[in-house]
């Protein structure tokens, strides 16, 4: 019995997986609001149900999608602005950023970069408490989110080593 409720557990965290990941190449080939959720299902290699047990809507796939990547970035750079020089951040955050910029393109193409914006405020608010009060914890996440935005919408023309010196500067001044 507990082998059946282990494999199923298994099975249930395979199917979330494949579904954001079909969400996500589907995004990057045609616009969101004309994928269905039979086209996902079809295209993770799943059932409705699965769909369904995992998830609410399209929307609550990306904001999985998105906590999974930003977690995994997390765990693997360790990145930290205390232990990092800012520039040393700041290039492990853009690039991880550009890792992502065709689902990130997709996104904002989409009106739905509220969803990136919540997740920058949910880490910040996270890795800074204690350390930070909210007012600034968010500051600092607004203002990494908006020079991102801006990147993103300027066809990320500079490196992600060429932003972080900006940023460094911005800071210092």
């Amino acid at each position: 019995m507990e082998i059946d409720c282990i494999m199923e557990t298994k099975r249930e965290s395979y199917a979330e997986k494949y579904i954001m990941e079909a969400l996500v190449l589907l995004m990057e080939r045609k616009e969101y609001k004309d994928i269905s959720i039979t086209e996902i299902c079809r295209k993770a290699g799943v059932t409705r149900m699965s769909f369904y047990r995992n998830f609410v809507d399209k929307e609550d796939i990306l904001r999985k999608w998105v906590v999974s990547v930003t977690n995994g970035f997390l765990e693997e750079s360790r990145i930290s602005y205390k232990n990092d020089s800012t520039i040393d951040y700041f290039v492990k955050l853009f690039t991880h950023m550009q890792d992502y910029l065709k689902p990130c393109l997709a996104i904002y193409k989409s009106g739905l970069m509220y969803i990136v914006k919540e997740e920058f405020d949910r880490v910040f608010l996270a890795v800074h408490e204690g350390e930070y009060d909210a007012y600034k914890s968010y500051f600092l996440a607004g203002g990494i989110y908006n020079v991102f935005l801006l990147w993103l919408k300027n066809g990320c023309k500079e490196t992600p080593e060429e932003l972080a010196v900006r940023m460094e500067d911005m800071l210092q001044k």
